[in-house]
């Protein structure tokens, strides 16, 4: 039995934000930067109405209608997010409820910061293959990043796009799926990015200036970011058995387009559009939900068949890293 992506769908906010308008406010030493990381646009929430809940509402739906399956079908509801509306009650909980979902049971919250989708992925698939009574379960991730940025965060600021992902996983008699994945831990960095700056204990400070409150992004090295991801999809390669000629296609984190092509480099792969799919020149930054908006890209222009071999890989704050391998 394996357990696949039956579908997945994306939401963004409708206002869009060119490179300009960041490079009028912050100068132009800023346009290095974002052509680096391969920018060209982002959609921001502009309005009181709008959050990570709402935003994952409508990404939960739009999956559920192209999968052409009712929520009341749904076992399990997962919510991923570092910028959840809610602490209590879950947010899962809440999106079961706006959905109907009447018949799902286990609804909760998570957060591996912009890995979290792929280890709830890999957390979920790993469950329901040790559980057959879970047919069925929807995987929900959210960034508002342009919420929790300082007024003054030229990076944060200038490439993060807020967005929503929702992935429906079921069994399935052939093999394939979700096959194997492989994490690393090093936390040098986790000074360097921090929300709140504060900490929740004083949040409710008012003697502290609202940027206290809001997250804390200090300039450090990231050159590393390809040396890691090499090492990581060897690894998941060499447990999985598999060569990496045999992968068509590779999912990235979406923060940095420079780092995606320098991975493929040093894996002696071509570095093309066939091998990778990058949409953060369109929709920026979406946090844990940014593979999976390249994977709807992927799956709307065909680059992905089926029985094609494919890594999805990420890194989150801190650092960690997180990838998995899956077969189509």
């Amino acid at each position: 039995m394996g357990i696949k992506i039956q579908e997945v769908s994306i939401y963004h906010p409708k206002k869009r934000i060119e490179n300009q308008h960041f490079i009028n406010k912050y100068g132009h030493d800023l346009e290095k930067l974002l052509n680096h990381l391969g920018r060209k646009s982002r959609y921001l929430v502009d309005n009181n109405t709008e959050n990570s809940l709402t935003m994952s509402v409508e990404a939960a739906k739009s999956c559920l209608k192209k999968a052409n399956i009712k929520a009341s079908e749904l076992d399990i509801i997962v919510f991923v997010s570092d910028s959840v509306e809610h602490l209590i009650p879950t947010n899962a909980l809440l999106i079961r409820d706006a959905i109907d979902a009447c018949n799902c049971d286990l609804t909760y919250d998570m957060n591996d910061n912009c890995i979290g989708m792929i280890t709830a992925i890999d957390s979920i698939a790993t469950y329901m293959k040790s559980k057959s009574k879970y047919k069925k379960s929807l995987i929900v991730g959210a960034s508002y990043g342009s919420l929790l940025a300082k007024s003054d965060c030229e990076l944060v600021n200038s490439t993060v796009g807020d967005g929503a992902a929702a992935i429906l996983l079921t069994n399935d008699e052939e093999t394939g799926g979700v096959l194997n994945s492989a994490f690393h831990t090093d936390s040098k960095n986790h000074k360097y990015m921090v929300f709140p700056e504060c900490g929740l204990s004083h949040i409710y400070d008012e003697e502290l200036p609202i940027d206290s409150k809001k997250y804390a992004w200090v300039n450090h090295d990231v050159s590393y970011f390809s040396d890691e991801w090499v090492k990581l999809i060897n690894k998941l390669l060499k447990e999985g058995n598999e060569s990496i000629t045999d992968v068509k296609h590779f999912l990235f984190s979406q923060f940095s387009h420079a780092d995606i092509k320098e991975t493929l480099n040093k894996l002696n792969l071509e570095v093309s559009s066939d091998t990778y799919t990058f949409v953060a020149d369109e929709y920026g930054y979406t946090g844990c939900t940014s593979p999976f908006f390249a994977l709807n890209r992927a799956i709307e222009t065909k680059k992905i068949n089926k029985g094609d071999l494919v890594i999805f890989c990420s890194v989150g704050s801190g650092y960690t890293m997180g990838a998995f391998l899956y077969k189509f």
